[in-house]
């Protein structure tokens, strides 16, 4: 057992977050219920996003950030550039776990600028990129729909299931083929062999699918920094400074609450396994720096949502959640600059970093989903989406706000501050398109 100075912590039950004996006295801006199960986490930030900041405290609740984050298997604020495959899917982790058999396709990819490949790319749901175009080296292939700002061309073949709108001509040294609807402007043209499409004349609006801009990034220190005095570490003896500089194992069990630490920091031996016995949110205002391997675990029915205000670091391999729900895993990082994954980490969770980039060493299977400034990778990438991370929200209080874009709506459209029915797919959150004869945004 990985035990250490902080023996007393891990020795909370997991009984902790019952209603009949609660353990922690939750702070003021907690919602009533929550470690009963009975609603997400509320913390305290000034808006959901940088860009609605108005010098007030607002309640936010962590299943609604949740929600509105992670829309992709894959979102890039920047270009993806790859030589190694890609591949993106989709599971319900409510309904069981993932089943390589029956993948699902909602597994979406989106890119805010270019998409250059020498690697098939196979997507199980709809591929948005919102500058130029792409070259593509070898197969691309899309279940869903496929959404580009620019032209496509190279010596590969791309390959779409449902519609698409390609705002820019087609060279192609291999076949395109699209099973619905190819929307095109005006004095485009198309060369592929074969050619298996049908071009219509338009030129609808591709927006940038990832929500990067300074406006709509997640106010990741908005949130942290009221925390420091307002949460639940008196209930555990936690001090805000228990791991700094530790060394050794050290394993730090969390019951049902809200903490806050000034820094994780471990030194040369130093090996952390942070474990969640109930619905536990966790601020860490500065690095998680590490010298030897981290584990973050959740008990069964746990969650965990994690705010890292810099940069998260291990020399060691990262384990972060369970692969059978990585919908109860999420990691905000505040920081810029490079995280590394080895290839025997695993990632079984929701990775937010849009100012950092992601480095992958190896072959990595990943559940859950990345939204990143860029990612790299030196092997094949696979990603499991669980799409009931879309449902992180059920039990967070009703907004009572005017909206601001379709992220204050669900991904639905946001008409003159009141969120109501689609016009056109412009109106829509990526990767949902309208579907004019209900009025509602959907994904094919």
């Amino acid at each position: 057992m990985i035990l250490n100075r902080l023996a007393l912590v891990a020795a909370l039950s997991v009984a902790a977050c019952d209603a009949s004996t609660p353990v922690a006295i939750l702070p003021t801006s907690q919602v009533s219920g929550f470690c009963a199960g009975g609603g997400p986490a509320i913390i305290v930030g000034d808006g959901i996003t940088v860009g609605e900041g108005d010098g007030t405290d607002d309640d936010v609740c962590s299943g609604a950030i949740a929600r509105r984050t992670f829309r992709f298997a894959l979102c890039l604020c920047e270009d993806y550039q790859t030589s190694t495959p890609l591949t993106t899917d989709s599971f319900s982790s409510s309904a069981g776990p993932y089943n390589p058999a029956a993948p699902g396709k909602l597994g979406s990819v989106g890119v805010n600028s270019d998409v250059v490949s020498n690697a098939d790319i196979d997507v199980h749901g709809s591929l948005w990129a919102g500058r130029v175009g792409a070259q593509v080296g070898k197969r691309l292939a899309v279940s869903g729909d496929m959404m580009y700002a620019g032209g496509i061309s190279g010596g590969g073949s791309v390959v779409v299931g449902n519609d698409a709108t390609v705002l820019g001509s087609i060279a192609l040294g291999g076949e395109l083929t699209v099973g619905g609807q190819l929307v095109m402007p005006a004095g485009t043209t198309v060369s592929a062999n074969p050619q298996n499409a049908t071009v219509t004349t338009g030129n609808p609006p591709v927006n940038q699918p990832c929500a990067c801009g300074s406006d709509d990034l997640v106010d990741i220190k908005g949130f942290i920094e009221p925390h420091r005095d307002v949460n639940d570490n008196a209930a555990i003896n936690l001090s805000r400074s228990a791991l700094a500089g530790f060394t050794g194992k050290v394993e730090l069990a969390l019951p049902c609450g809200t903490y806050y630490l000034d820094t994780v920091d471990g030194n040369t031996d130093a090996e952390l396994t942070l474990r969640a016995k109930g619905r536990v949110v966790l601020f860490v205002n500065g690095d998680m720096n590490l010298k030897g391997p981290l584990h973050v675990v959740l008990d069964p029915d746990a969650e965990l949502d994690l705010f890292v205000g810099g940069l998260l670091q291990s020399i060691g391999p990262i384990d972060f959640g369970d692969p059978t729900r990585p919908s109860k895993a999420r990691l905000y990082i505040g920081g810029s600059g490079t995280i590394n994954l080895s290839g025997n980490s695993v990632l079984a969770g929701n990775l937010y970093a849009p100012l950092a980039r992601l480095a992958l060493s190896g072959g990595v299977e990943l559940f859950g989903s990345l939204f990143l400034n860029t990612l790299t990778q030196a092997a094949p990438v696979t990603v499991h989406y669980d799409t009931d991370v879309l449902t992180a929200d059920q039990g967070c209080p009703a907004s009572t706000g005017a909206c601001r874009t379709c992220l204050d709506c669900g991904g639905q459209a946001c008409n003159t501050g009141t969120c109501g029915m689609c016009a056109s797919s412009a109106d829509c959150c990526a990767p949902l398109v309208c579907d004019t004869a209900v009025g509602a945004c959907v994904q094919h």
